[in-house]
């Protein structure tokens, strides 16, 4: 018969299998912790590099975009390439429009109408780009209001914006906001997440 060994031995045996147990415990709990860590760093720089979750705050997209819904803008997708008519964008207002009209210094969304070199004005109503009036399938006719713009041509470097609902869109219509210059413009709206029922691509 295997000889059997003292209790005490048992005693010290079990309690280092419990230490080693422990251990063990500790260090798979610390591998988790890291790896949310890591979780988390990755999601905080995808939204400050590629994709960037906004929520939609007011109603001067309507009715491409609603007052709290949250949409995802591709933060890339000019850094290879400029924005193009009928992009709907990300951008930042100058500096003075925030401070004169004492607002939170935070982009806005507008969509893109006029690129540099390009020639807008409106007649009867309508927005002339080059000579040539825009299709505005997205433009509902009882939010076009008063929409006038006076011919011009739009300058190197810049986009002139509108919002889908011009009755109430404050934008490159106005001379404390005017054409947007490209540097000042962050992203482009890509779709629609949530409320869930309401996704869908822009």
């Amino acid at each position: 018969m295997p000889e059997q060994k003292p209790v005490s031995a048992l005693r010290r045996e079990a309690e280092k299998r419990n230490e080693s147990l422990e251990g063990g415990l500790l260090w798979r709990a610390l591998d988790f912790l890291i790896y949310l860590v890591l979780i988390v760093l990755i999601m905080f720089s995808v939204r400050a590099v590629l994709l960037d979750p906004v929520r939609v705050d007011g109603h001067s997209m309507l009715d491409t975009l609603q007052n709290g819904e949250v949409m995802v803008a591709d933060r890339t997708a000019y850094a290879f390439k400029e924005p193009k008519r009928g992009d709907v964008v990300l951008c930042y207002y100058p500096d003075s429009y925030y401070a004169d009209q004492e607002l939170t210094y935070a982009t806005r969304v507008k969509r893109v109408i006029a690129v540099g070199g390009d020639t807008i004005e409106t007649r009867d109503g309508a927005v002339y780009v080059n000579g040539e009036k825009i299709d505005e399938p997205y433009l509902s006719p009882d939010r076009i209001g008063n929409q006038y713009i006076p011919a011009q041509t739009v300058p190197a470097d810049t986009v002139y914006v509108l919002g889908d609902n011009r009755a109430v869109s404050r934008d490159s219509r106005y001379d404390t906001v005017g054409p947007i210059p490209l540097c000042r413009v962050v992203g482009k709206v890509r779709l629609v997440l949530f409320p869930m029922k309401q996704f869908r691509l822009v």
